[in-house]
């Protein structure tokens, strides 16, 4: 009897870290992400990108380097703008239509290019 239940234990820790697990392995997958890239020399003091209900900033960015910063879902859609920053002022500057819709999975991919430039995609 007692051999039963040390094994009913152990089948149920189990079973509750196969659920941890799981949940961490979705939320990396499926919550929305704002993802920099520089692909250039240079070392930039900050990158900051706003959404219709939210700011992102990221800083800072190394030469390069990846980074990402997971946001929470915006639930509405807008103008999005963005900004590379050096140690002495606004280098670079955009905007992006940021639409509502399913946000499960949703990828903002910022790289700064060798030139300087920032490209975006979705």
């Amino acid at each position: 009897m007692i051999a039963y239940i040390s094994e009913n234990k152990y089948r149920l820790i189990e079973l509750l870290l196969a659920m941890i697990l799981t949940i961490a392995v979705g939320y990396y997958f499926i919550s929305p992400k704002a993802i920099i890239g520089n692909l250039s020399d240079n070392k930039y003091s900050e990158f900051i990108v706003s959404l219709p209900t939210s700011r992102i900033s990221f800083g800072p960015i190394e030469a390069y380097s990846t980074n990402t910063i997971y946001f929470s879902r915006q639930n509405e859609s807008g103008t999005g703008t963005y900004s590379l920053i050096n140690g002495e002022g606004d280098l670079v500057s955009g905007s992006f239509i940021y639409s509502s819709g399913s946000e499960l999975g949703r990828v903002l991919r910022f790289t700064i290019e060798n030139t300087g430039l920032v490209s975006f995609s979705e």
